[in-house]
């Protein structure tokens, strides 16, 4: 392994928002054939904690968009195992503001799943997308839901994820299908697919 400790410093004035943003990215994974890695041997910072390569999807399927509202999502992680055996559990947590007939739905075929989601991070200067769930290790999943309890109170579905991984909060910087085009996540950019 490479020899990747180095400094960490912060600039006076550096721009550095926090969050998610609103919109997060999911497939189960029997829906994807290929679920890209980090590279071995990793030679820089980059390599050590962003995955290489695209998603390659089972005809026919895509990743899904799922609505978070914002400032009631985030993503984490901490150390997970024993001494000599630590990894990292990654966990991300999402909203959405309804317990519609869809959204329950959604919450039934989710709490046993096993997927993957990729997390946007507001930046102003680098695309950053988060994945959480990979080829090793199985997703949980957990969904709780709540009508409010007096007019205008909070109310929705709240989806709790949790990711054990041997990478904090993996990158990601390849394309996303969806079902009407294709994001890159490296530069950010959707590309609608041709009618």
């Amino acid at each position: 392994m490479a020899e990747l400790f180095e400094q960490l410093e912060w600039l006076d004035g550096q721009i550095n928002p926090s969050g998610i943003k609103n919109i997060v990215y999911f497939a189960p994974k029997s829906w994807i054939k290929t679920i890209p890695r980090v590279t071995t041997p990793v030679a820089t910072s980059t390599e050590n904690v962003v995955v290489s390569g695209d998603f390659i999807m089972e005809s026919g399927k895509t990743f899904l968009r799922l609505y978070s509202t914002q400032g009631k999502g985030k993503v984490s992680w901490e150390p997970s195992g024993e001494k000599d055996h630590k990894i990292f559990l990654n966990k991300g947590i999402f909203s959405f503001p309804d317990i519609s007939v869809a959204a329950r739905s959604m919450a039934k075929q989710l709490i046993n799943s096993n997927v993957v989601i990729i997390v946007p991070l507001p930046h102003e200067t680098e695309k950053r997308y988060i994945m959480l769930g990979d080829a090793d290790y199985d997703v949980t999943v957990s969904i709780k839901g709540d009508s409010g309890d007096k007019p205008g109170s909070e109310k929705g579905i709240t989806f709790e994820v949790e990711a054990p991984c041997t990478t904090p909060l993996p990158g990601y910087a390849g394309e996303l299908v969806l079902p009407d085009g294709t994001l890159d996540c490296e530069t950010g950019v959707f590309t609608e697919t041709a009618s």
